[in-house]
């Protein structure tokens, strides 16, 4: 009988042993689990940095009269030109980094559509500059939007380092308005409020035509030493006057600038902004006023009097020296 107990009591050892063993498993087959999870899962509510297909172009962006009238399309630098031929090299020269693009179509009347084009351009200039060099004359300021505006059957906005275009497929205010609506969803959706471009606040506002900014990345007035140039439109005496400026740029720059006027046929003009790094040219019936100070190369142009631009440069300077 005492051996019956022992084995009894020997099987029972084994029994709690291997439970303890089983338990000491599943419990490491879990830390591991939770582990490797942490490092391959993203939180439950949280969406991964940049997957804009899920939580920007999605299938209700137009609302409930419209439905996707296919999948997000992508780009990137190598095939952009399949999507957008003959423009593509705005993009690329500007730092394009990728395109989402995708239709919508209305649920009742299918060839009533919009096509959504969303830019990742890498950063806010890169944006300003493709939405400020394609800006349309004809455009309509949104009132809600930074750097925005709409035409009878498109809108245009950008916003953080995105550009947007919406094309709608006919002239038609209530298409036009849901894609206004989108267009603000998009902002609102990849951007954290204002841009900053600090430099736009240099222009003198007296005169200033309002949303006139343009950025100039490369190549400015025909000048292959001008690269970075923020422009901005002015009205004096009814006529149209063009304000430049430019940081950080070579210190020869302006000595270039000057040589690269007066090679294609420019003529000295008095100047009276008393600067040693300053100038004035008539060229091909545009009047310039130009200068270096503080680090900037900067300057006025435009066909209208050499008072006119005067008036302008002197506020521009003042701007310049003060900030």
């Amino acid at each position: 009988m005492p051996e019956i107990a022992n084995h009894s009591r020997t099987q029972t050892i084994i029994s709690y042993a291997l439970i303890i063993l089983l338990v000491l498993i599943a419990a490491a087959v879990g830390l591991k689990q939770q582990f490797y999870e942490s490092f391959t899962s993203e939180p439950p509510d949280s969406t991964p940095a940049g997957n804009t297909e899920n939580t920007i172009l999605s299938d209700n962006l137009f609302g409930s009269d419209f439905t996707p009238a296919g999948q997000i399309e992508t780009y990137n630098s190598a095939n952009l030109y399949e999507k957008i031929d003959g423009k593509a090299d705005l993009y690329l020269n500007n730092g394009f980094a990728s395109l989402q693009c995708r239709r919508f179509s209305g649920k009742s009347v299918k060839d009533r559509w919009a096509e959504v084009y969303l830019y990742d351009m890498a950063d806010g200039e890169n944006a300003f500059a493709v939405y400020s060099l394609q800006k349309r004359s004809e455009g309509v300021p949104l009132d809600w939007a930074q750097f925005g505006y709409s035409t009878s059957d498109s809108a245009y906005a950008a916003a953080g380092k995105y550009y947007i275009e919406i094309f709608l497929s006919s002239e038609d205010d209530s298409l036009l308005a849901s894609a206004k609506s989108a267009a603000r969803k998009l902002v609102s959706a990849v951007s954290f409020g204002k841009t900053e471009i600090p430099i736009l606040n240099l222009f003198p506002a007296d005169n200033l035509v309002n949303d006139s900014f343009k950025f100039i990345r490369a190549d400015a007035f025909g000048c292959s030493d001008l690269e970075n140039i923020f422009t901005a439109e002015y009205k004096i005496n009814g006529n149209s006057i063009t304000a430049y400026l430019t940081k950080n740029r070579p210190a020869d720059t302006y000595a270039k600038y000057y040589r690269f006027l007066l090679d294609n046929g420019a003529n000295r003009l008095q100047n009276n902004l008393k600067l040693p790094d300053s100038g004035a040219v008539e060229l091909f019936g545009t009047n310039e006023i130009f200068f270096s100070t503080n680090g900037f190369l900067a300057g006025v142009r435009g066909s209208t009097t050499i008072e006119d631009l005067h008036q302008t440069a002197v506020k521009l300077l003042k701007s310049l020296s003060e900030k």
